[in-house]
């Protein structure tokens, strides 16, 4: 199995593998990232495979969550204690002679250069039982990698395992069981898993806060759960597409504060070719915004620029390095169609004053489209742009999946590779199913540094029809905003699914497609982000409603909580219920003063103990010595009886144990 202890070990070896085993490694496109499915238990591991021990099936009795092809009633779930090791069920396959049948799992987004263990339970009814695949696809659906072993033929139950490491051209990451046309027999199935080998981890924390949107400084946890607190939202727009070239006026720009005055670019669209365009607003509190006219060089109609706001044609995201000459201090990524594969993709600009723009000229520095966020991070200088990448791996027959691909500059003109980062699945796919739809895909996702960390906010849309609204053809249905995380742009998390943004009430200004900024607007209690809503859902004006035969978007104001986004919970008050628990994996500090930012609601509390790296409780630091934390605190310091302080333990590896009771904390951090 692969070591839980120590991932910096070597790679997995293939020695384990039963029967025939064969490798194969191929070149492709381009790489991609993991993302499991959500996590139910905080600390535990998060599924990769969906209905992993066949226990549901369909009408047809065929496996959820598994493609199968074959003949009809060749891979079913059954339900016979004898033919399953746990759960209620398990796979038969059936192949006939001169047959073959395949029992596939949805594709899982892959991380490329990682060791993948695959094992499951088989147990041989008659014949030659099926075989079983570890495969590997690049971002056009090829097969790059593939490891698999035919089981040997027993009446009694069996594990095998394979194993192999990512291909660099990974996207995804499948599991395969197949019965081939050369032999026939009849296999049980049960309790197949797919495991990543887990990152390597730093145990170095700085003064930044390490927030709970993944488990990465989790060791143990009990009897606490991620909650998502959606934002308070403004109650009408902050922005409203109330000029003559603004039929709608939305965001998926940026919101940027160059001394006092925040400066926002949006997108608004009009009859004028080419129908999108950059315009410009500012405010000194994220509440009033003014359009000052003049500023660019693009006119509407009759209507000389002098009289518009426009900046740019094409909408596009800007970012702001102040480090940058002059002449690029302000840098926009703008997408313009073209030939796919040559003049179709994204192209950089660069403005001294966020006015004026000069292209680079060529062909795009990034390929495909149509939404692009861009972004500029301080802590490695680079810039961070999430580009809208289609790959057919749909349900939808002859469609696109819409997914968000990673991709970094030091200039913004020369690119890495993009990478993929989030895709919808197994689990988004449910959002549509639930509205009677077809699937769920991601339109858009801004990413940008925030404390030890990148944060994302994925839009979701859940495809429910290609018949609604004036622009059916490219799929009707909601667009919500989800939150995502990385330590490092590689590697996603989404352990929880529920939308950051809350759809607005039926009629209001905000009640279907939502995007969002670029950009955050941080304070010491507060983080604001813009984002646009229209009064329609994805396929826009519907001409059977007559209250809505306008598509009309404009923006309004997100807040939460510093951190707010996602907390871990606890519920119990005043002795009922269970207390929860929450241990840290070692870290390592400098400083000597412990923060939290919690809500403890009534009767609750928050305490934290201190462990040395065996688990030990160091003199001092125990429950009993701590302070309770209480009350709705930003920056709650802890501290402990008898003037014990974190000073003396700087330097060695030690854990943190918090105790929560009727609260929620949402980070901590360590400072000096």
């Amino acid at each position: 199995m692969i070591s839980k202890t120590d991932p910096r070990k070597s790679a997995l070896s293939l020695s384990k593998c039963l029967g025939l085993v064969t490798l194969l490694v191929l070149t492709g496109l381009t790489a991609a990232q993991a993302q499991t499915l959500p996590q139910r238990v905080v600390g535990g591991p998060a599924p990769l495979l969906a209905n992993s021990g066949f226990d549901a099936g369909n009408g047809a009795g065929q496996p959820i969550g598994w493609a199968v092809t074959g003949a009809a009633g060749s891979a079913t779930v059954i339900n016979r204690v004898a033919d399953r090791t746990a759960g209620l069920a398990s796979l038969q396959v059936t192949d006939a002679a001169g047959t073959s049948v395949a029992v596939r799992s949805e594709k899982i987004v892959a991380t490329p250069g990682r060791d993948y263990e695959l094992t499951a339970k088989v147990r041989t009814g008659s014949g030659t039982p099926a075989a079983l695949y570890l495969e590997f696809w690049d971002f056009n659906g090829a097969r790059v990698g593939v490891v698999q072993t035919q089981p040997e033929a027993s009446t009694a139950w069996q594990t095998i395992t394979l194993t192999a490491k990512s291909p660099a051209a990974a996207a995804h990451v499948t599991a395969l069981i197949y019965g081939t046309q050369a032999a026939a027999g009849v296999s049980f199935w049960d309790e197949t898993e797919l495991i990543m080998e887990p990152a390597g981890y730093d145990p170095a924390v700085g003064s930044a806060r390490e927030l709970f949107l993944d488990d990465y400084r989790i060791e143990s946890a009990h009897d606490v759960g991620r909650v998502v607190h959606p934002a308070t939202t403004s109650a009408e727009p902050v922005i409203r597409a109330d000029r003559p070239w603004e039929d709608s006026a939305y965001i998926y720009g940026s919101v940027i504060k160059i001394g006092k005055t925040y400066r926002m670019w949006y997108t608004c669209y009009n009859d004028q070719p080419p129908n999108y365009h950059l315009c410009y607003a500012e405010s000194s509190d994220l509440e009033t915004w003014t359009k000052p006219l003049g500023r660019g060089s693009i006119g509407y109609g009759d209507l000389p620029a002098s009289q518009t706001n426009i900046v740019a044609a094409n909408s596009g995201t800007v970012a702001y390095n102040p480090e940058a000459p002059a002449d690029r201090r302000y840098v926009m990524l703008t997408f313009r169609s073209g030939t796919v594969n040559d003049t179709l993709g994204y192209y950089t600009r660069f403005s001294a004053d966020g006015y004026t723009w000069t292209e680079v000229e060529g062909k795009p520095v990034l390929l495909d489209g149509d939404v692009s966020n861009l972004s500029w991070d301080p802590q490695t200088k680079r810039y961070v742009a999430t580009i809208k990448k289609r790959m057919f791996t749909a349900r939808t027959p002859g469609t696109y999946e819409r997914s968000a691909f990673i991709s970094t500059s030091p200039d913004a003109i020369t690119w890495t590779e993009p990478t993929l980062a989030v895709s919808g699945d197994y689990a988004d796919d449910g959002k549509a199913e639930q509205l009677g739809g077809l699937e769920s895909q991601v339109y858009g996702m801004p990413v940008m540094r925030y404390e030890s960390g990148f944060v994302g906010f994925p839009w979701m849309f859940a495809l429910t029809d290609f018949t609604s609204g004036e622009h059916k053809a490219a799929a009707d249905g909601p667009v919500e905003v989800q939150v995502a995380s990385s330590r490092d742009l590689t590697e996603w998390q989404r352990p929880v699914r529920e939308p950051v943004i809350k759809t607005g009430l039926p009629g209001s200004w905000n009640d279907g497609a939502h995007y969002t900024a670029s950009t955050l607007q941080v304070s010491q209690e507060k983080i604001n982000l813009l984002y646009g809503a229209f009064n329609n859902e994805h396929g826009g004006a519907d001409p059977n409603d007559p209250n809505r035969d306008q598509h009309i978007g404009q923006i309004g104001k997100a807040s939460w909580r510093r951190e707010g986004w996602v907390s871990l919970t606890n519920g119990a008050s005043g002795g009922v219920g269970d207390p929860g628990r929450v241990t840290t994996k070692p870290i390592v500090f400098d400083g000597d003063r412990l923060h939290l930012n919690a809500v403890v609601r009534p009767r609750g509390s928050i305490t934290v103990e201190v462990l040395d790296a065996d688990g030990a409780v160091i003199d001092g630091f125990g429950r009993d010595d701590a302070v309770p934390v209480r009350g709705d605190q930003l920056d709650a310091r802890l501290t402990w009886r008898d003037g014990k302080s974190l000073k003396a333990l700087a330097g060695q590896p030690i854990k943190l144990r918090f105790s929560i009771e009727n609260a929620d904390l949402y980070s901590f951090w360590i400072t000096s």
